[in-house]
């Protein structure tokens, strides 16, 4: 007689055992999973639990290591990018811009100084330096992460003036402002500058004002229902006159993978900004006053300083550090600054600054005695 998970009755669909019955299962909800992830849709391990109950075991231990899988995939193909990324493009022109100069490079675009064909009005266009249909994925999360800029207007963003596609280029549109950004300007002071244009390290109050300036936006950005999501030194953008402004927002999915110092992948270079939460999967706005305090932190820092802050990523826990400690290491950093970065960088969530706009007040309160002394 033949075996009843395998009989085939005319008009009948196939009988299948249980244990096939959960596997097909399983697989589908796998597959709808890893596709959302594949998408950008950062799905949640604990929806997809809720979600299917019966599976709901088997979804707790299996998920979290096909991520780690994914993760590693996404880490290989960033590399192989890496020593695949063009020495130049065969482009002078991206629909109404000019391209004049290439300025700078992070990790998946290249930045030009250009101009508008019409208005001549200079800008710079940030461009995905690789045709668009030969990387979709990274092409789709330039477009979300752009779509984000786009939408958030606050003094302390970044604007995005313009998106585009042109010959199978991604790019976007910024103004062009003389300054610096906070990666550019911490390589400045490691190789032993003292200072640059009006920013000195070790001025505590110019540090305060930035930090109270970006705190705000921040605060304007999580209230837009918005994270960072990858605040570190390459994320903000000092001007010539003295006034900072993020940029670089990420999608929570891709903030651990995004690398905007440079081109290489750096594990503990971008975990001095990563709060121990974040390691274990969580992220909220105070996440982001984290990431903010240790980016001021490192820029006022002496390099030796920001060099001996333990990393701990085997641990899934993040360097924190005293006030002792932090005084001890820079002498001169007022009590009243080290106090607000070591609340600001607590361990645990609960600790810290519950709101972005709560930690610019405090640097703002530490500004204005910095100014008075």
């Amino acid at each position: 007689m033949p075996d009843p998970a395998e009989l085939v009755l005319d008009g009948l669909s196939t009988v299948t055992s249980d244990v096939n019955k959960d596997r097909d299962a399983l697989e589908i909800i796998v597959s709808r999973f890893m596709e959302d992830h594949r998408r950008l849709l950062n799905p949640s391990i604990e929806d997809y639990a809720g979600l299917h109950r019966e599976q709901a075991d088997t979804i707790r231990k299996v998920f979290p290591i096909l991520l780690d899988l994914e993760h590693n995939r996404d880490l290989a193909a960033a590399r192989v990018r890496s020593e695949q990324f063009p020495h130049s493009l065969p482009i002078t022109k991206l629909a109404h811009y000019r391209l004049e100069a290439e300025t700078h490079r992070t990790a998946t675009t290249i930045v030009y100084r250009a101009s508008h064909a019409r208005t001549a009005d200079a800008v710079s266009v940030t461009v995905l330096p690789w045709k668009a249909d030969g990387v979709p994925r990274l092409r789709l999360q330039f477009e979300r992460e752009t779509a984000i800029a786009q939408r958030l207007k606050h003094p302390g963003i970044m604007p995005v003036l313009d998106v585009g596609c042109d010959d199978g280029y991604f790019f976007f549109v910024t103004p062009l402002v003389a300054g610096i950004n906070g990666a550019a300007l911490m390589a400045r002071f490691t190789d032993g500058a003292q200072r640059r244009g009006r920013i000195a390290r070790g001025d505590w109050e110019t540090f305060s004002r930035i930090g109270a300036q970006l705190g705000n936006a921040l605060q304007y950005a999580h209230q837009m229902g918005t994270l960072h999501n990858d605040i570190r030194p390459g994320s903000i953008f000092i001007s010539r006159s003295g006034n900072a402004c993020l940029q670089n927002f990420r999608l929570e999915q891709c903030a651990q993978t995004s690398s905007t110092e440079s081109c290489d992948d750096n594990d503990v270079q971008v975990a001095r900004y990563v709060p121990p939460e974040c390691l274990k999967g969580s992220r909220d706005e105070r996440s982001d006053v984290f990431s903010l305090a240790s980016t001021l932190l490192m820029l006022t820092t002496q390099p030796s300083a920001a060099d001996a802050m333990p990393v701990h990523r085997a641990t899934n826990s993040s360097w924190t550090t005293s006030r002792r400690f932090l005084r001890w290491k820079v002498a001169r950093m007022p009590r009243c600054f080290a106090q607000v970065l070591q609340k600001a960088m607590a361990a645990d969530p609960g600790k810290r600054f519950q709101s972005a706009a709560k930690f610019a007040a405090a640097l703002s309160n530490v500004g204005t005695m910095s100014a008075q002394r």
